[in-house]
């Protein structure tokens, strides 16, 4: 962000409050640190007549938004910020720049028993695979699926349907066969069906962007005419993320530097 902001400057501006003789900064923590680093000596600001409260209801939504959060210490963040401030799902999503329904499913996670939780914030599972097992009645299922995601490699479309066996009746000996035959027969039809040189160019891609930039990426190629092009549609959340999403765009950032993807190729 640093590079960034010492060639354009700072596009958003920073916000404070007047408190006494000096200003304190509501929101534009990252911005101000990376204007330091750059050498910046004036920062352009909106001043607001901000209370405490209001303070600290714009310091819990930065926080919220930060794109280093895992889905639990989000979810935590959101029902904080709902307690605190007495608001609906709605209202919260709208101040955090997300959808009521990514919300509400944020906000499910913390109905899954801890050791759950724990997988999710090490990572061992995703949250798409994590949510499906909220549909499992019994803690005791939810747990035993759990483990079973994670040693099996089950992506979030498998889960699904595992979860839907159980809740028709079916043991899990059972599912497990039912999975390993549906992903035997998936892996003959991929074989059979050769991917163009489109295809592979656009999923490398598609994989190294979504390393590169942290986020939702897709990679969509034109289906008629001659050329080779497409669209790219990138995903952000807030006008921090977006920031972030450009500084990581930069030559010399340093996630442009750890990105293994290559400078160019053919189709």
């Amino acid at each position: 962000m640093a590079a960034s902001i010492k060639e354009y400057g700072i596009v958003q501006p920073l916000v404070v409050r007047k408190k006494g003789k000096v200003f304190e900064l509501v929101a534009g923590e990252r911005r101000l640190r990376a204007a330091k680093l750059a050498g910046l000596e004036n920062v352009p600001v909106i001043i607001k007549d901000y209370d405490d409260d209001k303070m600290m209801e714009i310091a819990l939504i930065e926080n919220i938004q930060r794109h280093d959060l895992n889905p639990i210490e989000e979810a935590h963040g959101l029902r904080r910020l709902m307690v605190e401030f007495k608001l609906t799902q709605e209202q919260a999503a709208e101040k955090v720049g997300r959808s009521r329904v990514a919300v509400t499913n944020i906000l499910r996670l913390l109905n899954l028993p801890e050791a759950i939780q724990n997988y999710i914030i090490q990572g061992t599972l995703t949250m798409g695979q994590a949510k499906q097992l909220l549909g499992l009645p019994q803690e005791e299922q939810q747990l035993e699926i759990a483990k079973a995601i994670i040693e099996n490699g089950w992506s979030s479309r498998i889960t699904e349907d595992v979860v839907r066996l159980l809740k028709e009746g079916k043991q899990i000996k059972l599912i497990r066969e039912i999975v390993e035959e549906q992903a035997n027969e998936k892996q003959k039809k991929k074989a059979a069906k050769p991917q163009t040189e489109a295809d592979v160019f656009c999923h490398e891609f598609e994989t190294r962007l979504i390393e590169l930039l942290g986020t939702k990426v897709k990679v969509m190629p034109k289906t008629k005419g001659k050329n080779h092009g497409g669209t790219i549609q990138i995903e952000y959340y807030s006008p921090d993320d977006l920031e972030r999403i450009y500084e990581a765009l930069q030559p010399g950032s340093k996630e442009a530097e750890e990105s293994t993807a290559p400078k160019r190729l053919h189709v």
